[in-house]
């Protein structure tokens, strides 16, 4: 309101969106409401939904997402096994599924890639769709996760 208050139109909005996050669509129909575009980073939730890791291979010591995924793994079990079901199916990965997903959900995600694999990898998450089946498979999954990621 503020925006339109002051005639500045806003065409992007930049906010951290994953199958981890909890508001999705309120964000998404913000955004709608607003008429701009949703660029989602952090799609991958900082690794979470790569499907690396687990409770027993955790980032690093020392690292800050090691005690942020113990608190958040035990209860994405049941997405994260629906995530690696539907990665399956399609044959794809989690974080190319988990790519997809954002991208089906209208948004311009933004994953990082910390080397050259990870970035070939996420580029294997453009050129096809989740089926409409799948895309709300995964909205079920991750409605049910107990402890959500925190937007920032």
């Amino acid at each position: 309101e503020r925006m339109k208050e002051r005639d500045v139109p806003i065409a992007i909005a930049q906010v951290q969106y994953s199958l981890m996050t909890a508001r999705n669509n309120e964000i998404l129909d913000a955004c709608d409401d607003a008429g701009c575009r949703l660029i989602s980073y952090s799609p991958l939730c900082l690794g979470l939904l790569s499907g690396k890791y687990d409770l027993d291979n955790l980032p690093r010591q020392g690292n800050p997402r090691r005690q942020l995924f113990r608190e958040l793994l035990p209860g994405a079990q049941p997405l994260l096994g629906t995530l690696k079901a539907v990665a399956k199916e399609v044959n794809k990965t989690p974080s190319q599924v988990a790519i997809n997903w954002a991208i089906c959900k209208g948004t311009v995600p933004i994953p990082g890639a910390r080397n050259l694999v990870q970035a070939e990898e996420n580029l294997g998450a453009v050129g096809w769709s989740l089926s409409n089946a799948a895309v709300e498979e995964l909205d079920i999954a991750s409605a049910g996760v107990q402890k959500k990621l925190i937007e920032n």
